[in-house]
């Protein structure tokens, strides 16, 4: 019996050695996983990419509040706030003027890139991986579809990252789906000609360029009770004319985070005639991590924002600090003061 059992417990753990190695191969073959892009390609990514380029320019802010900072590597220059909250991106380089070359010098795991305008073809060329986080191409023509397309880019970046980035991405989708019901269970019941028209604009220095049909503004202001006046434009980032704005003649004109002052619009005689800018309803959107207009996670908080400014009877018990601080606090686990929200609200950097 002693020969049987000496003999029988060597087996045993020979069998359950090689089982453990067969998942461990079928779960990181090669330290690599298949994640489908926005673009609909499957990619094969490391599991946990430790050098990333973000050739896009939203992908710092999703990494970052996915909680993965640390690795960019290559990235644009970045707002006050995100260096204020999320201080280990202070050691990536800029993105400006690198080449495929330098990048595999680097030793980078993934290219984040969108179509169109900063590609993909030249980085996997060089033999980089490469992944579609953005596509234009698909801009959702629905409410529903912008929502599911929202928060599904946020599940993408919590695939590439790993565990804990997929579980703040999924904690994300969640606050979000809550935050844009409540904001939907009031504005839903406005008649369109209680909605106020709305102009945005002031991408590349100027007013009349924008974001047009099915992009995020254009959604984020139907969900806050918004009518958007661009959405005529089919076009993700598009140009009006002045011919087009002064037949609009917006009641409330937003300008892009981007923007350095409203004087863009209050000091051009183009612009004095609109009824907006008679009745003081020019208005610039708040820049936190990243411009809340420009599809950055803090989108949640820009469809209060304008809910507030479109309605503000409807919802004046919503508190915007309150709101602010939570959301900080929930989603991205940092502490904001009330002071700091209010710099915040005003497109104001850090003291």
């Amino acid at each position: 019996m002693k020969n049987k059992g000496f003999l029988i417990t060597p087996v045993l753990i020979l069998v359950l050695f090689l089982a453990i190695c067969s998942h461990a191969v079928q779960l990181y073959a090669g330290d690599y996983k298949t994640i489908t892009d926005m673009c609909d390609n499957k990619v094969e990514v490391p599991v946990n990419p430790e050098r990333i380029a973000c050739m896009h320019c939203v992908s710092p802010e999703k990494i970052m509040t996915l909680g993965k900072g640390s690795s960019i590597r290559l990235m644009a220059k970045q707002s006050p706030w995100a260096y204020r909250l999320f201080p280990e991106i202070k050691n990536a380089q800029t993105n400006r003027g690198i080449t495929p070359k330098q990048m595999l010098d680097m030793k980078i795991d993934l290219v984040l890139y969108t179509p169109g305008m900063t590609k993909g073809e030249q980085y996997s060329a060089a033999g980089l991986k490469t992944v579609c986080t953005f596509s234009a191409d698909t801009r959702p023509m629905n409410l529903d579809e912008f929502m599911e397309n929202f928060k599904r880019e946020v599940t993408l970046f919590g695939d590439l990252l790993g565990p804990d980035a997929k579980a703040r991405a999924d904690r994300y989708n969640k606050y979000f789906d809550k935050k844009v019901k409540q904001i939907l269970s009031i504005t839903s019941k406005i008649d369109n000609k209680n909605r106020p028209a709305v102009y945005y604009g002031g991408l590349r220095g100027s007013m009349l360029y924008g974001q047009g049909k099915g992009s995020v503004m254009h959604w984020n202001t139907e969900v806050s009770g918004g009518n958007y006046l661009p959405q005529a434009l089919d076009d993700n980032h598009a140009k009006a004319t002045m011919e087009q704005v002064l037949s609009w003649d917006p009641d409330i004109i937003l300008l892009s985070g981007y923007c350095d002052s409203t004087d863009i619009v209050k000091k051009d005689p183009h612009w004095a005639s609109m009824k907006a800018v008679k009745n003081g309803k020019v208005y610039r959107i708040p820049m936190g991590i990243y411009a809340w207009d420009h599809a950055s996670n803090e989108s949640v908080l820009l469809m209060i924002y304008m809910a507030k400014l479109f309605h503000p009877d409807l919802f004046k018990d919503w508190d915007m600090i309150r709101e602010m601080k939570t959301f900080y606090s929930e989603v991205y686990g940092k502490t904001v003061t009330d002071q700091d929200a209010e710099r915040i609200l005003q497109n104001l950097p850090p003291l």
